[in-house]
C-alpha cells in the first residue's frame, strides 16, 4: 500500500526501468524491497529525531537512556549477556556505555557469586531518576510521531515487524547470512 501523498517521506525511485529490471511492478520481490527500504528508512529516522530530541532535552544518549530503561524495568539480577540480548547489541559499545554509566553513578556492577567472569548490573537511585526524566520525553515524543495512527494500525504494526524481528532471528540461528 503505497503513500497517496504526492511528497512521500522517501524520495526513492521505484518506477524507473532500471529498478523494475530488478523488481517487477507488484512482484513479491517488489513488495520486498519496498518494506525493507521503508523498515530501514524508518528506523534510521526515529533514531535520529529521537536522539537529537533526547539529547537536547536530557543530555542523555541513545545508547546511555536505553541502557537505563531496560535496568529500570528488569527483574535483577541482569548481568552483561542479558543486558547485551536484550538491547540486540554487541559487548564492546555495551562496556563503554557501562563504564560511562557507572563512573556516572548511575549504574552499580558487583561480582556475580555463580560465575567470577560475570557481574551483575543494577541501577542507581540517580540512575531512575534519569529515567523518570526521560520518559515524558519519549511518550511525547511517540505522541508526535504516532498522531496520525489509529490504536489499531499501530498494534498491527508491531505485530507484523514482531514477525520480521522473528524472521531474522530465525535466519540468523539457521546460519544463512
Amino acid at each position: 500500500m503505497a503513500s497517496d501523498d504526492p511528497n512521500p517521506a522517501d524520495p526513492f525511485d521505484s518506477t524507473t526501468p532500471q529498478y523494475r529490471a530488478y523488481f517487477p511492478e507488484g512482484s513479491r520481490d517488489d513488495v520486498e524491497f519496498r518494506l525493507t527500504r521503508i523498515l530501514s528508512l524508518s528506523a534510521r529516522r526515529w533514531g535520529t529525531y529521537v536522539e537529537n530530541r533526547m539529547l537536547a532535552a536530557t543530555g542523555q544518549s541513545r545508547s546511555r537512556w536505553q541502557t537505563l530503561f531496560v535496568l529500570s524495568v528488569a527483574t535483577p539480577p541482569v548481568t552483561t549477556s542479558l543486558l547485551s540480548a536484550r538491547l540486540a547489541i554487541q559487548w564492546p559499545p555495551l562496556i563503554r556505555t557501562l563504564n560511562s554509566l557507572e563512573t556516572d553513578g548511575l549504574i552499580r556492577r558487583t561480582e556475580n557469586p555463580n560465575d567470577k567472569r560475570s557481574r551483575h548490573i543494577e541501577i542507581t537511585p540517580a540512575g531512575m531518576a534519569v529515567v523518570e526524566q526521560v520518559q515524558p520525553v519519549l511518550s511525547d515524543i511517540r505522541s508526535t510521531v504516532f498522531a496520525k495512527l489509529s490504536k489499531e494500525e499501530m498494534e498491527l504494526a508491531t505485530y507484523v515487524l514482531e514477525k520480521v524481528v522473528v524472521g531474522v532471528s530465525e535466519a540468523q540461528e539457521a546460519g544463512i547470512k
